[in-house]
Parts: structure tokens; sequence; C-alpha cells
């Protein structure tokens, strides 16, 4: 029974220190948010090109005033007095602002000023000749952590820019033995702490019901806690495990030949990436994918795919220039500046090789942003060919081909398993080639793994491309043996 109780009270304070733990960082965050809210605030205000205090200027501030939820109001200081504010216009008696209780680089800092006279106290800051007045609910947090102490201050904690009392439940039962617990998170940026604390709580047996109910909710919440830990301790170690494999050349590729419909000659490849831990079994991208994706690897990943593509299949792209090489690529990465770069560098010795480099981008995130459509116009002009893939079954619509200039769809395999069956899908290939011969776009049809299927294909498009089972599995590269070509 002993052990019992020193287990329930063990689980009953890592529970209160992961609550404290918590608190303390929806604190912080919530300093970080309102601090940078308002410094955008005070610069929109000193930016305005309308006369201080001017009807203009009074219509500006309560703009900004409106639109910012950790502002209560916005107004005009010159040396020292309020000259108007968004909400109480312009003032007939002006207020004279005490000295500042803290300076901040730039902006001047009062804490629980009554400066209006409104029988609240709130947080002001002011930069150059514009105020900014906070909202009294600023640092209110989840009424899930109001039994933690909080003070925000500066990094150094010379200065309290708010505080709050706990608003501790003591149970009956509860004998004050354990010490108070103190968590402390700083922001990088910002120049803010936030320190929450709190005193644990000891329930001795001398009150049963309040143990055994501490106890039972205690082992349960510990079991779950466990259960997580593990779980993201598992999670982060996969995704340590991908970093290193993707450093450490783990990630290999397999070749599928892409054909023409008509004749079957070779046009190119498909570059396909497998996971190959050692002394383990091959991991396939349906799970190493999405997981780069979520944790930022994607390109890294890409990076790796593309440089381990070009100098296994250089000599064969060079040895026949009509040869296409299709590499798999995310939005997020044509997204990203590093990821144009590499590709840039790694090809800068052979330019002649970028457009048979054809960089398929898998839609499964929105191809309209601007950044995407300009990255893709560098790509392009470098030489590169820009493909949809997996066509018409992710996020990019028909619509979207008209954002960017791509040189072709890649037609998923959804669609090709329709042709030689009575699916409403059926219909849809022959409208997507229709499509893409309007718009002079290159077409490739994946999934062809039957007779019947390339007959299909061959009566709507005979003039396309395709790649599947029946042509060939994916080739390791020691595999690939010369074939006919497209001339």
């Amino acid at each position: 029974m002993l052990g019992m109780a020193v287990m329930a009270q063990l689980v009953l304070g890592i529970a209160e220190i992961g609550h404290i733990d918590a608190s303390s960082l929806q604190a912080l965050q919530r300093a970080e948010d309102a601090s940078r809210a308002t410094v955008d605030a005070l610069k929109r205000a000193e930016a305005s090109p309308f006369d201080s205090c001017s009807d203009a200027d009074l219509g500006l501030l309560r703009h900004i005033a409106y639109a910012n939820s950790f502002v209560a109001d916005m107004g005009r200081v010159d040396q020292g007095v309020v000259l108007c504010t968004a909400l109480w216009g312009r003032l007939d008696a002006h207020s004279r602002l005490p000295v500042p209780h803290h300076q901040a680089r730039d902006y001047l800092v009062w804490s629980q000023q009554d400066i209006l006279k409104t029988h609240y106290l709130s947080n002001m800051v002011a930069f150059g000749h514009s105020l900014a007045i906070a909202s009294p609910s600023t640092f209110e947090l989840n009424r899930f952590y109001q039994d933690v102490a909080l003070r925000i201050t500066n990094r150094d904690q010379s200065y309290v820019y708010a505080e709050r009392e706990s608003q501790r439940y003591n149970p009956a039962g509860a004998i004050r033995l354990l010490p108070e617990f103190r968590v402390l998170q700083c922001s990088t940026d910002m120049g803010l702490c936030a320190q929450a604390s709190a005193r644990l709580h000891w329930l001795p047996l001398a009150y049963p019901g309040a143990f055994l109910g501490v106890l039972a909710a205690g082992l349960l919440a510990g079991t779950l806690a466990c259960l997580l830990l593990l779980r993201r301790r598992r999670k982060q170690g996969v995704v340590e495990k991908l970093r290193n494999a993707i450093l450490d050349g783990e990630i290999v590729l397999l070749y599928q030949p892409i054909v023409r419909v008509t004749d079957l000659t070779l046009r190119g490849y498909e570059a396909l990436a497998r996971w190959r831990p050692d002394q383990s079994s091959e991991i396939g991208p349906e799970v190493f994918v999405p997981l780069a994706l979520q944790h930022g690897l994607s390109s890294a990943l890409t990076k790796a795919v593309l440089e381990r593509a070009i100098g296994e299949m250089r000599a064969t792209l060079q040895s026949n220039g009509a040869l296409m090489l299709a590499i798999n690529t995310e939005v997020a990465d044509i997204e990203d500046p590093d990821f144009i770069a590499f590709a840039m560098d790694i090809t800068a010795d052979i330019p002649e090789l970028r457009w048979q480099l054809h960089l398929e981008v898998t839609e499964r995130a929105d191809i309209r942003s601007p950044v995407f459509t300009q990255h893709v116009e560098l790509l392009k002009q470098a030489g590169f060919a820009l493909w949809i893939d997996d066509f018409g079954t992710g996020s990019a619509n028909l619509s979207h081909l008209s954002y960017a200039q791509f040189d072709g769809i890649k037609i998923d395999r959804l669609f090709t398993s329709a042709l030689s069956t009575v699916s409403p899908l059926r219909s849809i290939v022959p409208n997507l080639l229709r499509l893409a011969h309007e718009l002079e776009l290159q077409v490739v049809i994946e999934g062809i793994e039957t007779e019947s299927q390339l007959q299909s294909v061959r009566e709507i498009a005979s003039e396309i491309h395709a790649q599947g089972w029946l042509f060939s599995r994916p080739l390791e590269l020691g595999e690939i043996v010369p074939r006919p070509t497209l001339a």
C-alpha cells in the first residue's frame, strides 16, 4: 500500500509539473504574439501619411485598433502628452504620461497605467509619436491554467510586464509539505520570458477517498503519458533514422522504363526511391515520403534522389539525347530556394542534360502560390521540364494549369485501371487526353498492366507515352540494358 501511495504521489507530481510547464509555454506564446502584434500596430500607426489627430488619422488608428485583438486603443503622443486616441478622439484635457517604467530599444513601456481615467489598468507602449494601449485580457490564459502563478518579464528578468497570482484550488486533504515548482521559458527573438509556478499537492493516506481518486486518475494519466512519450520517441527515432539514411546514402533508386504507346520504343525512365536500411527490410516511399514531408526533410530527400539519379544515369542520358529521366518532387521542394539553387548547381557542368530531366510535381498541396509559379519559371528558363504527377487525384485540378506553364501531365493509375471496366472514371481519360492535346502538353499514363488497357489507350491516343508492369517492373541500375529508343 505504501508503494502504491508513493507511486500515486509520483504520478500526481509529474502530472502537475507537466501542467505548470504547459502553462509557461502558453503564456510565453501569448506574450510573443501580443508583442509582435503591438509592434506591428505601432509601426503601421507611425507610417500614417495624415496629420496627427486629424479625422483621417483617427480613422486609421481605429482601423489598426479594431484589427488587432491585443490592442484596445491607439493614440498619438507628443513630448509625453497624449493628444488623442482612436476611441476617445481628440482629448480636451491632455493627459501627461509619467516617466516610462521600462525601455526596450526604441519602445517605451508603462505597466498597469490608467492614463485615460477609464477605471481599469492596462499596459501601454509608445513608439515615436504613436501609443498602443494593450487589451486588459492580453495575458489571460485558458482557465485550465488559472491555478498557476505567472510572470512575464524581459529576458534578464529585471522588469515585469505582467504577473498573475495563482488561483490554486486546495482540495480537502491537501497538505502543503511539497515545495513550490517553477518553470522558466524564454523567447529567442522577442526578449521575453514567462515564469510559471505553483505549489505541488500532497495527499496523505489519512484521506482515503481523495487518495484513491488521485491514485486511479494518476495511474491512468501516467499510463497515457508513458504511451504518448513512447510513441513520440518512436516517431522521433524513425525521423532521425530517415535523416541519417538520406545523409548516409541508404535511399537507393530503381528505374522504371517509359515507352511510347504506338510501338513500345523506349522514351525514358522514372527514378523511384526506396529506403534500404542496413540489415533491415526495404521501406517503400508510401512510408518515408510522407514522413519526410511532415518533418521538413522533403527537400533534403529530393536533393539526394536528384544527385544520385544524375550520377547513376548521366552516361545513359548523354549517350542518347532523346531519353528523359523523371524525378519526383513536392510542391514544397519547388518553393524551397535552396532546392532551386541545388538543382542549378548540380547541373551547372552539364546544362545540356537539364531538358532531359523532368521534374514531376506530386500534387499533394496547392500549386497556385506565387512562389511556386516563380520558381517553375526559373527552372524552365534554366532548361528543366516540369510535369504534374498523378494528375487529377490530389489538390490540383484543370484550372491550375493556367497558373504555371507545365510541359506535361502524368495520368494516375486510378484512371488507367478503369479503362477496362464500366466505371464512370472510364470517360475521364479521353477528356484528360483531349485537354492535354489542346494545351500542347505531353502525357504519360501510369499503371498499364494488361494488354486490354494498352489497347484502350492506343485507341484513344496512340501518340502518348506509358509505363507499367506490362512493359517492365522497376529495374535496378545494373539491370538496365540497351533497348530500342525513340528517335
